[in-house]
């Protein structure tokens, strides 16, 4: 990559750099203009070289005053934002950057200030702690970038960001970048920019294109199979899991240690130091698959993450575009998968208007075809060795081996031998759920899905075995109380079924619906016959065919 300063240029090269991307091509001519700037985009298009390069080219390495200050909404970011300016910057040999956030002790700080750093990159809480103590001083800075702006706004670093761009100088220039543009970021652009040029690569909040997107119908017990399924398939170098809670976060890396993978977590209840060991030993690539709560969505450079896999679906459809931004970064390739299950088909449609893209659906790979692929991946591993590798210290017991035994007995020994951990076939057959997507919410059965769920227990029921289920009509429903959570177990009390084996359910004023299998016919007439619920005597038939 040409550049103008040949130190840069170096770093640049060695970073892999090409050519610029949209936000930095039309960015960086503006910033060293000396205007201020306003970029709207998404995470992913290489926002921290837009501002860092101009920045880097215009400090005075001379001086023993903070020049710039850069604002982030979290410590992750804070320590990804320093690496990678300390990354452009690795040639300029006077550069001096601190990291200033909480969790860590001050005083490690309070000794990097002392060395007179030129750039300061920090969270809103900590940078005025060390202003307090006199230790950061913005009376001299020419360069203010607030990084993430939106994204500080909610976590309610408003005063804070007042605070910290009341105590700058008024000769200096202001930089924004946010993926959204609340009217509280256009209010402090009016207060605190000068006449700010506003640069937009984005159309409403599309994802990025170069992110192939599927969606999985799977029921919640099958989440964890699904996700050993794509990996083996699709074998990607780094993955990143999202879950809506601490709680599923725990248990989802848990369930894959356990299944041998090399997985750990990130979330808010962990200490800060665990935090950030795990976020570097996943950006070193240490670790093979990261599972976070929305903690890790927003802003992280994490360069080789090949799928994203959303096994919740976000409960905001903006958190979606931020969690797939993880992959498909600045050109790159990737994927984002979402495990859906019945009571989430609403929260997805949501996500597809909100980024204007339909998500095609996929079905999970048998394990069938998990292991043809995985076949089909050893075969040429080992051709590679053959066309490649000197195999030569090897041919003296190759030949004992094949003194007395056959050539093909040999092979499939060694292949048992090497064979990896494989716990994909633990949940045998298609694990895939048949749910239809279609306008208000109603279900393939006529009724509205309810949000306990119920309609999501017994799997799939295609069209080919309906025969195999009966469906019944009970004169009860929320007349008397009834929501399909107390039906289902009413009907589990007396029929002595599992909540499993009793399927879409369906609850009017006066009467529901549900639906077993026609082995338990018999049971469910005798023991749901000539019976008093809340003083109304039930009675069970046939449903009618529609």
């Amino acid at each position: 990559m040409l550049y103008e300063n040949k130190n840069i240029e170096r770093s640049l090269t060695e970073m892999g750099f090409e050519e610029f991307t949209e936000i930095q091509a039309k960015t960086i001519p503006l910033l060293k203009e000396g205007k201020d700037v306003i970029g709207h985009s998404q995470t992913g298009t290489g926002k921290t070289a837009a501002y860092t390069l101009p920045i880097l080219e215009r400090i005075n390495y001379e001086s023993n005053l903070i020049q710039a200050i850069i604002l982030l909404p979290t410590r992750e970011l804070a320590v990804q934002v320093k690496r990678e300016i300390d990354k452009i910057g690795k040639y300029i040999q006077k550069l001096k950057t601190v990291c200033v956030y909480g969790g860590e002790p001050i005083s490690k700080q309070i000794q990097a200030l002392k060395r007179k750093p030129q750039i300061i990159i920090g969270t809103p809480g900590r940078t005025i702690d060390h202003i307090n103590r006199k230790l950061i001083k913005l009376h001299n800075i020419s360069f203010v970038i607030l990084d993430e702006a939106d994204e500080m706004l909610k976590m309610g670093f408003k005063e804070d960001i007042e605070t910290i761009l009341s105590a700058t100088n008024a000769e200096h220039q202001t930089m924004m970048f946010s993926a959204t543009m609340p009217k509280p970021i256009q209010n402090i652009a009016k207060r605190y920019m000068n006449d700010p040029v506003h640069v937009s690569v984005v159309t409403g909040e599309e994802a990025n294109k170069d992110i192939t997107q599927y969606y999985y119908n799977v029921n919640e017990k099958n989440k964890n199979e699904a996700v050993s399924r794509l990996l083996h398939v699709y074998n990607p170098k780094l993955t990143l899991i999202f879950c809506n809670t601490k709680r599923k976060v725990d248990d989802v890396t848990r369930e894959l240690i356990k299944k041998g993978y090399n997985a750990d977590k990130i979330h808010g209840e962990l200490a800060q130091t665990a935090r950030l060991d795990v976020l570097n030993k996943f950006h070193h690539e240490v670790l093979d698959i990261l599972v976070a709560t929305d903690v890790a969505a927003r802003g992280l450079d994490i360069k080789n993450v090949g799928v994203v896999i959303n096994y919740d679906v976000p409960e905001k459809a903006e958190f979606y575009v931020h969690r797939i931004g993880r992959t498909g970064r600045i050109g790159n390739k990737g994927y984002a998968f979402a495990l859906v299950n019945r009571k989430d088909m609403g929260r997805l449609e949501q996500v597809m208007r909100f980024t204007k893209q339909p998500i095609k659906k996929r079905n999970i790979p048998t394990p069938e075809k998990v292991i043809a692929v995985k076949q089909e991946k050893e075969l040429e591993e080992i051709r590679e060795i053959i066309n490649t590798q000197n195999t030569n210290r090897q041919f003296d017991l190759a030949t004992k081996l094949l003194e007395d035994t056959e050539a093909v007995k040999v092979v499939c020994a060694l292949l048992t031998k090497i064979e990896k951990k494989d716990t994909s076939g633990r949940i045998f057959g298609d694990i895939n759920e048949n749910i239809s997507r279609s306008k208000g919410g109603r279900n393939d059965r006529g009724g509205r899905n309810d949000r306990s769920g119920r309609n999501d227990r017994g799997g799939r029921q295609s069209k080919e075995n309906d025969r195999d289920f009966v469906r019944f009509h009970i004169n009860i429903g929320t007349g008397v109380g009834l929501s399909p959570k107390k039906l289902a177990e009413l009907i589990s009390e007396r029929t002595k079924l599992r909540n499993q084996q009793i399927r879409d359910i369906t609850i009017r004023h006066a009467f529901s619906f549900f639906t077993v299998n026609r082995k338990h016919e018999k049971t469910v007439m005798k023991t749901l016959t000539n019976f008093t619920y809340k003083g109304k005597k039930a009675s069970i038939q046939h449903a009618k065919e529609k």
